[in-house]
C-alpha cells in the first residue's frame, strides 16, 4: 500500500491523524501471506475507517451511532458520493461498482475473519493467499483514490477560503497582502529545514498555501530578526 501511504506522509503536516493508518496498512501487508483472512480484515477496516473520516468531514453533526451501525458497502458509497460532490471525476456508476466490491469484502471478513469473530479448529474455509492479494491490491488503489480525492478536495476548499478572506476581508477587517511566495527563498529554506518531510509538498509551500496567515506572521518575525542581528 505503498502509494496509500505516500499520500498520508506528504499531508502529514496538515492532517496527522491521518498517520493511525499507516501501521494497520503495514499490518496488512505483513499478513498477507502468513495469515491472509487477517490481511482481508485489516483491508476492510482500512476502507470502513477512511469512508466513516471523510463523511464525519463532511457531516459533522452525524449521528455517530447510525454511522457506526453502517456496513462498510454503503459507508463506502456515501463517502465517494461526498467525494463527488467536488470532483466529477467520481461518476454514479464508479460509485455504485466500488460498493459492490466493497460489499464482497465485507462478506468474506464475516465468514472468515480471525480477529472479530471468534473461529473453532480446524477452521474451514480459508481464504489462500491469491485472494488476499487481489483484494490487497483492490483495497490499495481504493485508500489510494479516496485520499487523494479527500485532500485534494479540502486543499481546494481551504484555498478557496484564503482567497475569499483576502479579496473580500468583510466590516472591521483588513485584507492580508498577497505576497509571491518565491520571493522569499531563504525564509521558505529555513522553514523547511526547521520541519523537514518526505513528500512533493514542502512545509514552507504547505503552510503558504493552506495557512497564509500563520505564513505572514511567521515571515515577519524571520524578517524582524534577521534586523536584529544586523543592528
Amino acid at each position: 500500500m505503498d502509494p496509500a501511504i505516500k499520500i498520508i506522509v506528504e499531508n502529514a503536516d496538515v492532517y496527522p491523524a491521518f498517520r493511525y493508518y499507516i501501521k494497520l496498512m503495514k499490518k496488512a501487508e505483513r499478513n498477507l501471506i502468513a495469515q491472509p483472512d487477517i490481511c482481508i480484515e485489516i483491508c476492510k477496516s482500512l476502507i470502513e475507517g477512511v469512508a466513516k473520516t471523510i463523511i464525519l468531514d463532511f457531516e459533522p453533526e452525524i449521528d455517530l451511532k447510525k454511522l457506526n451501525n453502517m456496513d462498510v458497502s454503503p459507508l463506502t458509497k456515501k463517502a465517494c458520493q461526498h467525494l463527488r460532490q467536488d470532483n466529477t471525476v467520481i461518476e454514479d456508476e464508479f460509485t455504485r461498482r466500488v460498493a459492490s466490491t466493497v460489499e464482497f469484502m465485507g462478506v468474506l471478513r464475516n465468514e472468515r475473519g480471525d480477529i472479530s469473530h471468534g473461529r473453532p479448529v480446524p477452521k474451514a474455509p480459508q481464504s489462500d493467499d491469491k485472494l488476499a492479494s487481489i483484494i490487497f491490491q483492490i483495497s490499495s488503489s481504493l485508500l489510494t483514490y479516496m485520499l487523494d480525492s479527500f485532500f485534494s478536495t479540502k486543499r481546494v476548499s481551504k484555498d478557496a477560503e484564503l482567497s475569499v478572506e483576502a479579496t473580500d476581508p468583510g466590516e472591521g477587517q483588513q485584507t492580508l497582502p498577497q505576497l509571491d511566495y518565491e520571493a522569499f527563498p531563504d525564509f521558505n529554506n529555513s522553514l523547511d529545514e526547521k520541519y523537514p518531510y518526505e513528500g512533493k509538498l514542502t512545509y514552507s509551500f504547505a503552510l503558504y498555501s493552506l495557512y497564509y496567515e500563520d505564513y505572514l506572521i511567521q515571515l515577519q518575525n524571520y524578517q524582524e530578526n534577521l534586523k536584529g542581528d544586523e543592528a
